[in-house]
């Protein structure tokens, strides 16, 4: 299994970890507290959580439990691959439904920030669709924090991982991790 990136191939390690629900809740309490420790300081009150579907939506759901936030908006995007490229199609905005000139304050969380390309493309959606909100960002794994995205209010994430190691989270199966029914290019419109 290999991903190119600007310096060629990666090597991705053999051995796929499982993380335990004990890390993962680990790393979204540390999320949750440094997002309420921002907000509070900085007088921001979020108008809506909005998970990247599908990685995005367990983590948003704790997050926002902690926080106590019950108001959500998904995004999806879906990365595609056909002839050898890859690209990106957003499946679902469900901002559209907001006034576009309201000044929302929204929290876009990620499982996992590896190559940006997913969030980015989100993130650029989410501008196109409301240009005057206020982005926090927040992945429980960041594939190098250096990378995040540059254009949002603040980001946060719960540990920072090289893109070779392997891993997936509780509620996901190793066996899975390159053969998901979501990469499945029928899969990707229901």
């Amino acid at each position: 299994m290999q991903v190119r990136n600007n310096y060629g191939p990666i090597q991705y390690e053999n051995r796929i970890r499982t993380m335990s629900h004990k890390k993962f809740k680990k790393y979204v309490l540390k999320l949750s507290r440094e997002i309420e420790k921002y907000t509070a300081e900085n007088n921001i009150r979020i108008d809506y959580v909005v998970p990247i579907l599908r990685t995005g939506a367990i983590p948003a759901v704790y997050i926002a439990n902690e926080l106590n936030l019950i108001k959500f908006s998904p995004i999806q995007v879906k990365k595609i691959k056909q002839d050898g490229k890859y690209d990106h199609i957003v499946l679902l905005n469900s901002l559209k439904d907001l006034d576009n000139e309201k000044e929302y304050n929204l929290l876009v969380v990620e499982g996992t920030y590896s190559s940006g390309n997913t969030a980015n493309t989100s993130i650029s959606e989410i501008k196109k669709t409301l240009p005057k909100a206020k982005i926090l960002f927040a992945c429980v794994c960041a594939r190098g924090e250096e990378n995040l995205p540059k254009d949002v209010e603040k980001n946060f994430y719960g540990f920072s991982l090289q893109r070779e190691k392997l891993f997936v989270y509780p509620w996901e199966l190793k066996e899975q991790k390159e053969t998901h029914p979501d990469q499945k290019i029928e899969n990707i419109f229901y």
